[in-house]
């Protein structure tokens, strides 16, 4: 069972994510900010992050930018409801998978997710 960790501080954000992706199988922890996942994400694997852009203590940039120097394999997508064309493009300089706007289709974030985690899981038996 693939596991992803969500760094977001909106709860309502979280539970609808959390539902959605256990319900398709998937195994998630959850952070309310950038420092608190970017301690889970030292102490366990995770096949993929999903985080929010905007939150206390620590951003989501600032966490990507951590997460990309711990493991640049680990995809992240980045969900914001603050899209704009030049974080987008920071995002993606920075490693990021995928930058989505908030509301997002939960049809297309699902597919996003099954690519990521089989591209992943792909990328780390090669490396067995």
């Amino acid at each position: 069972m693939a596991k992803i960790l969500i760094v977001d501080d909106e709860r309502d954000i979280v539970l609808v994510l959390r539902t959605l992706l256990t319900s398709n199988g998937y195994e998630v922890r959850e952070a309310s900010n950038g420092l608190a996942g970017l301690k889970m994400f030292q102490s366990q694997f995770f096949d993929l992050v999903i985080t929010d852009l905007r939150m206390p203590t620590m951003d989501g940039m600032s966490f990507l930018r951590e997460v990309k120097q711990l493991d640049p394999v680990t995809p992240v997508i980045i969900l914001t409801a603050y899209t704009s064309l030049e974080t987008a493009a920071e995002a993606r300089e920075r490693g990021a998978l995928i930058y989505m706007g908030k509301p997002f289709q939960i049809d297309e974030l699902l597919s996003v997710v099954n690519r990521a985690v089989s591209k992943n899981k792909g990328s780390a038996a090669a490396l067995a």
